[in-house]
């Protein structure tokens, strides 16, 4: 079991940083498209999502390079073995890196023993294929068991699997400590998605989206809401872009341009969990010096 850490201090991001966006990019390609009964994936699904790691994938790290910001990249274990020349790209980019699961498996229909070997899967194929030991996580549908698995066998620095708040926080628990830092469901497979009826067998095809103009318009009201608090409190912006959704022609586009508008503004720094992870561990401190 765990508990969480109560912070020692205010909290505050370093001096000058009114406002950290992290772009998390899911590189999985492929992998989680579905599956017919018969047990073979839907064919038009399957190929849609593969776009991530033929294409998308490439345009969305050229983009950040471009930007010259760094981001981190949640990359699945079989992506890894199947696209390596993306991930190499990524690792030597400087970005960070982190698991994602085998091939994007909803944890929160595995038993423990099965999502434990699952995890120890992913982390050897970043060892043996990238000599990356991976510090960070972001598990697909997290179960009730995934944080104390995180705990009790690994040496993770940070999580970002759950989404119950804005801000980071410290867990504690099997003789360890994590940083849990929450996502959002205002990622790009959220609030890209037309809904009509009836449905596709996916609602995040790239065929089945928003405008561009209504997903800039949602980046940028996210955007100017958070900006306008960090006057006064601290807050962080994840913001998570798919490799096949995000990584089409369109739909960078708008990832450009909104990088390019929050790169304006005074304080806004465009960062990595690993980095994050070190700016918050000051708000413990003076707990862990008693």
């Amino acid at each position: 079991m765990w508990i969480e850490v109560p912070l020692s201090k205010p909290v505050q991001w370093p001096e000058g940083v009114r406002l950290p966006i992290i772009i998390s990019v899911h590189h999985q390609s492929e992998e989680a498209a579905v599956v017919f009964g018969d047990g073979q994936p839907d064919p038009f699904d399957y190929s849609e999502r593969q776009y991530g790691g033929r294409r998308g994938a490439w345009r969305l790290l050229e983009i950040l390079g471009k930007h010259d910001v760094l981001g981190t990249w949640i990359i699945c274990g079989a992506t890894v073995e199947k696209y390596p020349q993306i991930s190499q790209a990524v690792k030597k980019a400087g970005h960070a890196i982190a698991g994602h699961t085998y091939e994007h498996e909803m944890m929160c229909n595995y038993p423990p023993d099965q999502e434990l070997g699952l995890i120890r899967k992913t982390v050897s194929v970043f060892e043996d294929r990238l000599g990356e030991r991976l510090t960070g996580w972001r598990t697909c549908f997290a179960s009730h068991h995934t944080i104390d698995l995180l705990l009790e066998h690994f040496d993770f620095e940070w999580d970002a699997s759950i989404w119950n708040d804005d801000l980071p926080y410290m867990i504690e628990g099997h003789g360890k400590t994590l940083l849990e830092i929450p996502f959002s469901s205002y990622s790009d497979a959220a609030f890209a998605i037309q809904i009509t009826n009836p449905m596709p067998p996916t609602p995040y095809g790239t065929w089945h989206s928003n405008t561009p103009e209504f997903i800039f318009r949602t980046m940028k009201a996210q955007f100017d809401a958070l900006y306008e608090r960090g006057a006064d409190k601290p807050v962080l912006m994840p913001l998570t872009v798919h490799d096949f959704i995000v990584g089409r022609p369109s739909r960078s586009l708008v990832l450009d341009q909104f990088i390019a508008y929050a790169k304006q503004f005074p304080g806004v720094v465009f960062t990595t969990h690993d980095q994050v992870r070190a700016w918050w561990l000051q708000n413990y401190q003076e707990r862990d010096r008693a």
